[in-house]
């Protein structure tokens, strides 16, 4: 008895390829498994015993990725200048939108507060909130932020781009 099975995930679920997975039937033959979506050639085995062997020893694989994959992404400490910078980043916000309303303040236009109210909320809020969490989200937009705003902004920008503040965000 021959068993047909799939070589990165272990599925038999071994099926022939069409067109909704990217393979042009009739053309070429290509063997798909559904659980992962691996195409190729499969692994057949002679029995039983051989596949659950087999099956060991990708289980035992996956748990040792895992642990070198928890090892690899451990969670640096906050960097002190993230704390400085988020804090700048919010006097500064604040101290603008206070600018825009002293200049508009006789000709108060509702769209026009609707954006600064926005960026506000941005730039104030989201952006700080994300720089001290860690999030690489955070990382890009506060990049292209400070890379517009000259000359103050590039001081910025150099900072995020340290090894230890990169590292704090998972970059590398």
């Amino acid at each position: 008895m021959k068993i047909i099975a799939c070589p990165n995930c272990g599925s038999r679920k071994i099926y022939q390829g069409t067109m909704g997975d990217g393979v042009l039937t009739g053309y070429t033959f290509r063997e798909v498994c559904r659980d992962c979506g691996y195409q190729g050639m499969p692994i057949i085995f002679d029995s039983e015993k051989e596949y659950k062997i087999f099956l060991k020893e990708k289980t035992s694989k996956k748990q040792l990725n895992k642990k070198i994959e928890k090892k690899k992404f451990i969670k640096q400490k906050r960097p002190k200048g993230l704390i400085i910078l988020s804090l700048i980043i919010i006097l500064l916000a604040i101290i603008s939108i206070y600018l825009y309303y002293q200049m508009l303040w006789i000709r108060v236009n509702d769209l026009l507060w609707i954006y600064y109210i926005s960026i506000f909320i941005l730039s104030a809020i989201i952006l700080p909130y994300g720089l001290l969490k860690g999030r690489k989200w955070a990382w890009t937009i506060g990049g292209i932020l400070f890379a517009f705003s000259i000359p103050i902004g590039l001081i910025f920008l150099f900072y995020i781009t340290r090894p230890h503040v990169k590292a704090y965000f998972g970059k590398q």
